[in-house]
């Protein structure tokens, strides 16, 4: 790390409880050499990374963790894009390890994560940025989880879907029928008046 590209950053409420830390450090020429198809130069990442966590939109725990305290934030930045910073506490330093800019739909897909702060929608595989941030894909490999979805969970969670999409088809069903009796009942009128 080169003293020129570590910056300082302060961190929102909620990820200074979190982290029980007020400050982040990055090292912006490590970040941008990680995605350089994504950032023009360091200053983007700097922007990036002050959008997400001065006021995150969520904040989950990371799934793959290398410490007790590690977070992944998320930001809405416009209509198709989401922000996304990873934040842990390593030998008691907040340590930015992860930013990049992803789809927007992401990060509705980060909400079905271990949310731990919601200010609406975000997700993304971190096995990249891990192995990016030195460790092996081997220690990625995560241990037994109940949030693992099982098969018969899946099947619940299918026939769940399926029955919504049952109520969704009744529903548009009637309000068809709805609509055809409207235009009956104006087609009715025209010829009442002529």
């Amino acid at each position: 790390m080169s003293e020129k590209s570590l910056e300082i950053f302060k961190l929102c409420e909620k990820l200074t409880e979190l982290l029980q830390d007020k400050e982040a450090i990055a090292d912006l020429e490590l970040l941008f050499k990680r995605h350089p198809e994504m950032f023009k130069d360091k200053k983007q990442v700097k922007e990036l990374i002050d959008k997400v966590i001065s006021k995150p939109d969520i904040i989950i725990k990371n799934p793959s963790p290398r410490s007790e305290r590690d977070y992944i934030a998320g930001k809405k930045l416009s209509d198709e894009k989401m922000g996304e910073v990873g934040i842990r506490k390593d030998e008691n330093i907040s340590k930015i390890f992860h930013a990049n800019e992803k789809r927007l739909k992401n990060l509705k897909s980060m909400a079905k994560k271990e949310v731990l702060v919601d200010g609406r929608d975000a997700h993304t595989s971190y096995t990249q940025a891990q192995s990016l941030d030195g460790r092996l894909v081997q220690k990625n490999i995560s241990s037994t989880n109940e949030n693992i979805l099982t098969n018969s969970k899946n099947e619940s969670q299918a026939k769940s879907r399926e029955q919504e999409l049952d109520e969704f088809r009744a529903k548009l069903k009637e309000v068809s029928k709805k609509i055809k009796d409207n235009e009956k009942t104006k087609n009715l009128n025209k010829d009442i008046e002529i």
